[in-house]
């Protein structure tokens, strides 16, 4: 289950507590709270596509295979890569 991050209405008290999300409302009502969103750092970028991150061998591999599937592979979203 998540960890849920609040803050008191009143008091501006933190504190976690854990839940399903379909509980969520009911505890807001109970404990005169709000929720408290902080925000995270990108932690995952890229530039570029897949390709220009993958290695030559992968890259034969996946040749390899396309070639295995018959003339009807579309691994390649239909381009014809022999």
């Amino acid at each position: 289950m998540p960890v849920y991050q609040f803050k008191s209405n009143e008091t501006d008290e933190e504190w976690e507590d854990v839940m399903s999300f379909t509980k969520l409302d009911e505890y807001y009502k109970k404990h005169n709270c709000q929720q408290v969103f902080y925000s995270m750092p990108d932690l995952i970028s890229s530039t570029g596509d897949i390709t220009s991150h993958t290695t030559d061998a992968f890259k034969d591999r996946m040749k390899d295979i396309h070639k295995a599937a018959g003339r009807r592979s579309n691994m390649y979203g239909g381009t014809k890569h022999h």
